[in-house]
């Protein structure tokens, strides 16, 4: 019997798959954060979930600079849309982070009298990722996903990429709030999770006394991105293991790069919180 399985008819069975197989990249921006939820627990376990703690170990490595690493311990605990994020270092020059939003005001603590860390600075600067509930990811309960219609944040879709071989969903984010920082957080493919959040600012280059010095003037770039990685479950919800800070910032005076090196061991949903873990400064 000759093979009635013609060539329009594989063409035609192209065409029906082709919609499936392209699926995942023509997804909304609304659709891959809808699928990202739940990711991280079924809608009704997400929505029990009132207060999250993470603890591990952090290493502070200076990347462009001759500083010795600092090691210590991390911290990060959340109650709604409060947040705590702080770090206790082993080293003299750089001895504790502390970033906490009580519900309306943010406060990032000074390192040394007068001066604040360069991540500091960074938070200190642009307020609404903390407000918005955009920085540590998923390791808050504040995590901005969670109440997308209440804080009226906007989202679009920004392609595919490839993060560590890995194909990942690009969303732009725009928080309810003044910041000129350029957001992107990124979800992969095959689970949703969320394995990035990437923030970049560049700044014209200032005016120098002459001609002559403003041509010699550079441009200021500025990039931030946090990594999430090694999700595991606890209790039934996802939460990752691994989490890295990159600050990077280039220009007139070079380049300075460091790092914050994250490993959670311990996890705690729905404890009560003292109030004044959210106490900030008046």
């Amino acid at each position: 019997m000759k093979n009635r399985f013609t060539l329009p008819a594989i063409f035609l069975s192209f065409l029906i798959a082709a919609p499936f197989v392209n699926g995942q990249e023509k997804l909304k921006a609304e659709e891959v954060i809808q699928k990202h939820l739940l990711s991280i627990a079924p809608a009704d376990k997400l929505s029990s979930i009132k207060s999250l703690i993470a603890v591990g170990e952090v290493r502070v490595e200076y990347l462009t600079q001759k500083n010795q690493p600092a090691t210590g311990r991390i911290v990060v605990a959340s109650e709604g849309n409060k947040m705590f994020f702080g770090m206790q270092l082993n080293a003299t020059d750089y001895p504790q982070e502390k970033v906490i939003f009580d519900g309306s005001k943010v406060d990032v603590s000074l390192v040394r009298a007068g001066t604040r860390s360069v991540l500091g600075n960074f938070i200190q600067s642009n307020g609404p990722i903390v407000s918005q509930g955009v920085i540590s990811g998923t390791l808050s309960t504040s995590w901005a996903p969670l109440a997308a219609a209440a804080r009226g944040f906007k989202v679009s879709s920004a392609g595919t990429k490839k993060i560590d071989g890995k194909e990942v969903y690009a969303i732009n984010f725009s928080p309810k709030g003044s910041t000129d920082l350029d957001i992107t957080m990124f979800f992969d493919q095959q689970t949703f999770q969320h394995v990035r959040t990437e923030y970049k600012r560049t700044a014209s280059a200032s005016m120098g006394r002459t001609i002559d010095e403003s041509a010699r003037q550079q441009e200021t770039r500025i990039k931030v991105t946090e990594d999430f990685s090694d999700y595991k479950n606890y209790e039934g919800v996802n939460v990752p293991t691994k989490y890295k800070i990159h600050y990077s910032i280039s220009g007139q005076n070079g380049t300075t790069e460091i790092s914050w090196t994250a490993n959670f061991s311990e996890f705690a949903i729905n404890q009560k919180l003292d109030p004044g873990t959210f106490a900030v400064s008046k």
